[in-house]
């Protein structure tokens, strides 16, 4: 079953009522429905058809138009882009002369992942720029320390960036002297203190009022003296009955 298609002219106007699309019919004012539909359409029929001979006559013209002699062959084109591909797509990892080294601070601007960052006192208190070159320092210093060189890897012949190493005065996250100053992480027990100050509350909590290396050590002596206690206790009763 084909559709059937009505011809619009002067003679055969739109149906009155019509309520649909009608080309450039808001472009018009003053005068009767069928006028402006007549006049609408065959306008919109003759910009189609120009349009559409327009085309035609472009792709006749360049289907008949000599082509030129390259200048170069394919495989030289293929190579050249290849070797372009390869220095400076996105996706693909360049060659060695550009690679960055390891202690080699970020782009200015660069919001991605920096090791240590978020697990030490590093990320806090300082520029980005330090912040980024100590995290990678310590970071580089812990692969060094389990056995692991990254620079082992690398070709021959590659630059490397040396820096001079630090000490790190501190392992501890959560210190004794209390957290920084506009701090916005997690403290333990902080909902617990109320009308105290921000030093005084993150200088009484578990994780920060100890002397040891870190929390874990501070649990596993504090676990140690509490059995070592329990065991007198337990003596002292059985030398009592």
């Amino acid at each position: 079953m084909t559709a059937f298609r009505r011809q619009v002219d002067e003679c055969h106007p739109l149906i009155p009522g019509y309520t649909g699309y009608i080309p450039l019919r808001f472009y018009r004012i003053g005068t009767s429905f069928g006028s402006d539909s007549v006049y609408c359409v065959n306008a919109f029929r003759n910009a189609t058809e120009r349009k559409e001979q327009q085309t035609c006559e472009l792709q006749h013209a360049a289907a008949t138009t000599p082509q030129l002699p390259p200048l170069r062959s394919n495989e030289e084109m293929i190579d050249v882009l290849d070797d372009y591909n390869y220095k400076r797509h996105p996706y693909v990892l360049g060659p060695v002369e550009t690679r960055r080294g390891l202690l080699e601070p970020p782009i200015p601007g660069w919001t991605g992942f920096v090791p240590r960052s978020k697990v030490t006192e590093f990320g806090h208190g300082m520029r980005y720029h330090v912040m980024a070159e100590n995290c990678y320092q310590d970071f580089k210093n812990l692969l060094e320390k389990g056995g692991h060189d990254p620079a082992s890897t690398d070709i021959k012949g590659e630059e490397h960036v040396t820096k001079t190493t630090f000490s790190r005065p501190q392992q501890r996250f959560y210190r004794s002297e209390g957290m920084l100053p506009k701090y916005t992480g997690h403290i333990p027990h902080e909902r617990s203190g109320i009308g105290r100050t921000f030093g005084n509350i993150s200088r009484s909590c578990s994780v920060c009022n100890h002397m040891d290396e870190n929390y874990g050590a501070y649990l596993a002596k504090k676990r140690k003296a509490e059995q070592a206690l329990e065991q007198l206790v337990n003596e002292k009763k059985a030398a009592d009955v």
